[in-house]
This record gives structure tokens, sequence and C-alpha cells, in this order.
């Protein structure tokens, strides 16, 4: 078989073709396969004429369920876990939205440039990063502006402004460095190095400003309330009651149980209930809080149902990140190493990654076998250094690796959904470049979506719109950045283009950047509702120009 042949060939005739059989099944079992666990192409293909409708219509809604598992893990555990982490390192919203936020919520874009160019495809690599560069700052932005009210939709001038400079500084910079036609490894190397430069600056900025995040903790007389926090503690029954703030959660924001626990009837997923959570809790979200049927409407009580056995995976793959410590949690956070590290080789080597990686210095022995043999003894180690009461000295390291799993989530979630769009784009003979812009462009953003929008409903609007720019700006830098390195590191310096799809698109963000400027400066950074109809209605407009475009090369 031609190792030149991918799946966008499934609809040239003469690819197809090459099979003695013609077989389109046979096709996409062979090159369809692509990052995803399942091959959807292949469910389209080797369908007979009577049951492909319900093929499709089952995709549909399997795709809705991965949107909605993608929606819950923002919340439940995505959401809980940054909170946490900005508490515990210190960290003001504004740095949390450039940093955490920003990375978990770039990684599906990362992925998706480097396997674009790996596959000698920059214009499916750039138009993804500019289609999502754009998607996060009209749609993303937008519901971010329309989930808040209006007394807490403000940000901060400073951090705003370094922000957007920085973004369109760099999406200058990548337009410029394309237009001769060539990328060196120097100039790769140097989409990092503005990068972490740009880190720097924000983390600078935010001392020299005075941002302290602990100072409601100190109020509170703990170092730390995640840590060692009990039941009989009277500060933490203060923090539980809402009587003091804490400013990972929203600076100057009261501290509800709903709103740290997120058990909210406003969320955007209606699978939890709003009952009110005791000091003692040992509800679990998505594993024993189950909504009641009465007050909760039918809706939520089958969600939570469906999303059930998904939930417990979760969990046990997911170490507990909440203020709130119990023998389940301890049993979860003990176990989460054993699944936990057989996801990680699924999300980086996929499923090949279980049946042909060797480690061949160690006996030659399977990597998921060491993988797990070394888990569990993790696993153990946890067990036996933690007990039911007290949180484990080492939260701070479980919380880090809960944040990780959750990002594998994401990304595991997130490469179902972007196969599905795929192959529905394959249906319609869509080109490369507007595949990119389009379809990637959706699927990786979705996670933007659900966790910007959920991060603003918990009450960290600054955090959530820092992020509009941080996550892309990662995904353009540090993605595009170790996509070219990687490249020109092996094949010297990578000869590039830009096609008309991906100029329109570059303009298109540049103006969008610019509109923002404009509007939060004229608003006094408090922007009116009315402008996220306004983004919406330019992004409709640069996906019918894109659309006519593609429609005119035809």
């Amino acid at each position: 078989m031609s190792s030149d042949l991918q799946c966008s060939d499934i609809n040239n005739a003469t690819a197809v073709d090459w099979f003695s059989d013609g077989s389109r099944c046979q096709f996409a079992n062979d090159y369809c396969s692509g990052d995803s666990i399942l091959n959807y192409q292949s469910w389209i293909e080797c369908a007979d004429t009577e049951s492909k409708s319900f093929v499709v219509i089952g995709m549909v809604l399997w795709l809705g369920y991965l949107i909605m598992l993608l929606a819950s893990t923002a919340d439940n555990f995505f959401v809980i876990e940054l909170q946490t982490l900005s508490t515990m390192l210190n960290l003001s919203d504004d740095v949390a939205g450039v940093t955490l936020l920003a990375l978990g919520n770039g990684a599906p874009d990362v992925f998706t440039a480097v396997v674009g160019l790996g596959q000698d495809d920059f214009q499916l690599a750039l138009s993804d990063l500019m289609g999502g560069g754009i998607f996060i700052n009209t749609v993303v932005l937008g519901s971010v502006i329309l989930c808040t009210t209006k007394e807490n939709l403000e940000v901060d001038k400073g951090p705003f402004l370094r922000d957007l400079g920085m973004y369109i500084l760099c999406t200058s910079g990548i337009f410029f460095f394309c237009l001769d036609g060539i990328v060196t490894m120097v100039e790769s190397l140097g989409f990092i190095f503005v990068y972490f430069a740009y880190i720097v600056i924000v983390l600078v900025s935010s001392k020299s400003k005075g941002d302290d995040p602990a100072q409601d903790i100190d109020a509170l007389k703990l170092e730390n309330p995640l840590i060692g926090a009990g039941a009989n503690d009277p500060a933490f029954e203060a923090l539980m009651d809402g009587r003091e703030s804490l400013s990972s959660l929203g600076r100057g924001s009261s501290v509800a149980r709903d709103s740290l626990r997120q058990y909210s009837t406003n969320s955007h997923v209606p699978s939890h209930h709003s009952n009110k959570i005791a000091a003692d809790d040992d509800h679990i979200l998505g594993f024993n809080d189950v909504p009641d049927l009465n007050e909760d409407g039918i809706i939520a009580f089958v969600l939570w149902y469906a999303e059930f056995p998904i939930s417990v995976l979760r969990h046990l793959s997911i170490p507990s990140a909440d203020p709130f410590w119990c023998r389940k949690r301890r049993l979860f956070s003990a176990l989460s190493p054993i699944l936990g590290l057989q996801l990680v080789i699924l999300a980086v080597f996929g499923v090949k990654g279980f049946t042909s990686t060797r480690i061949a210095w160690l006996f030659n022995v399977d990597l998921w076998i060491l993988t797990l043999f070394v888990s569990t003894l993790i696993s153990l180690i946890v067990w036996n250094l933690s007990n039911d009461t007290v949180q484990p000295p080492f939260f701070l390291l479980s919380v880090s690796f809960a944040f990780l799993m959750s990002v594998v989530w994401l990304d595991l979630v997130a490469n179902e959904v972007v196969s599905i769009l795929e192959t529905f784009g394959m249906l319609a003979n869509i080109s490369t470049s507007i595949l990119g812009l389009t379809v990637l462009a959706w699927g990786n953003s979705v996670g933007d979506l659900v966790a910007d929008t959920a991060t603003a409903k918990a009450g960290q609007v600054k955090t959530a719109i820092a992020t509009c720019f941080g996550s892309p700006l990662l995904s353009a830098l540090v993605g595009l950045g170790i996509a070219l390195t990687v490249s020109t590191s092996s094949n010297g310096d990578l000869k590039t283009s830009i096609d008309t799809q991906n100029l329109v698109a570059i303009i298109t963000l540049l103006y969008v950047l610019f509109s923002s400027g404009i509007t939060f400066w004229r608003y006094d950074f408090k922007p009116p509702r009315a402008f996220a109809y306004y983004l919406y209605g330019v992004y409709a407009a640069f996906m019918g120009l894109s659309i006519a475009l593609e429609v005119a090369k035809k």
C-alpha cells in the first residue's frame, strides 16, 4: 500500500481504485484511523446503504454526548483544579488566565499544529491556529460577556492591553515570518522564546502592581485553607459559609458553597443539583450526587445517569482537588495513577501505544505493562501516606496531577469531536484550508468555550477574558514554535506560503483584536453586552466569506 495516501484521498477516485476491489471501506480502515480512538470514517464507509443514515444519526448523537462530556469535565474538574492551583500558587486572576487555563485550553491546538506540520501540511496547521483564534476572540469572548452579569463585567486596563498587544504582535509576526516563504530554525525557536518572555512580563507586572491572592487567606489566619482544612476548623466553616472571600474564585466576591462546588442549576450542563453542602460533605460530583427528580427535573436526572459511567472513570483517573476530604476522595486519589497513566499513553501514542510501544532497554517489556507496575507502586504509597480526615502533605503534587489528567481527558474527548467533524467534512469534500478554519478550529476550541464560560460563571471573569487572548497566544507561539522547530531541525529550512483562505483569516483576526481594544477602551474596560452580538456577526461574516472563497475555487 502507498504510504503517500491520506484519509482525505478517499474522495479521490484514483486513490480508491488503487485497491483491486475499489473498496472505500478498506481504504477507510487503512488510512482514516487518525488520532482518535474510534475510526468514524470507517463507520460511514463500511455501513450498507440501508443503515448509513442511522450511522450518521448515531454519530450526531455521539457528538452531542462528547460535547456534554467536555462541558462537565471543565465544570467538575478543570475549573476546580484551576481555582485550587491559583490559590496554592498565589496567582492573580490574569496570571492564571494566561498560564494555567491557557495551557489546558491550548493543548489541542498545540497537538494539531505538530501533527499538521508532521504531515507536511503547513496550511492546515496555520488555518487551525488562525481559525481557532478567530473563534475564541469572537464566539468564546462573546459568550463570556453574555454569561457574565453587568456588574461583574470588568477587566483591569493594564493586563488587558498587555495581553491584547502581545497577541496583535504575535499574529503580525507570524504573517511577516511567512511572507518570504522560508522559516528557519532560529525563527522557529523565536516563537517559543517570545512566549516565555511574555510569561515573565506577566509575572513581573503582576508582582509590581501588588497583587496578592493570599490576602484573604491571611485574613483567615491560615497559610492555605486547601491543605489540612478539616470539618471542625472554624476558619474552614467561615469559608464554606461565604463570610470570607477567596480571590481565586473572583476577587472581592463571596464564596458560597454552591459557587465553590459548582452545584448550580444555572450551569450550561443541567446535571448538578443546588443543595447546600455541609462542611463534612462527602458528595462527589458525578459519583454520588444524584439529582433530585422533582427539584432538578427529568433532563438533569437522565443526563446524570447517562454520564455516570464516564464520571466514574474520570474520578478513577483524576485525584480530588476540592477543599473537601473523606475516605472516598482518598481512595479515588490513591487509585488515580493506575488508570491515569494509561490514559496518558493513550493520549500520547494512541491505541497503538498498547500494542507496539516497548521499552527495549528493559527486557523489551510493553510500555503499558511497565507503567501499570510503576503506577501501582505509586498508588500504594499514596494510600499509606494519607488518611481519611486530612488532605495529605503532597496535596499540591496531587492537584497538579489532577490538572494534567483533566487536560488529558479534554484532549482525548476533543480528539473524538475533531474526528467526527473531520468525517462530516470529508463527506462534503471540503479542502484542507477550510477544514482547518472550520471543523478543526471548532473542535479544538470547544474546550475553550466550555472552560472559559464555566470559569466566568464561577466568578473569575478576568481570568476567562484573559484566557481568550492567552490560550490562542500559547497555541500560536508554542504550538507553531514546537512544530516548526521539530520540522526545521530534521528537514532544514521550511518552505511556507499563505494561501487566500489563511490571508483572510489573519486579516480578520487582526480586525477582531483591534475592535476589542477600541471597544474596551471606549467603555472604560466594561464592554456592553451588545459587543458580544457584534462579535458573533463578525464571525458569521468571516465564515460566509471563507465558504464563498471555497466555492469559488471549484
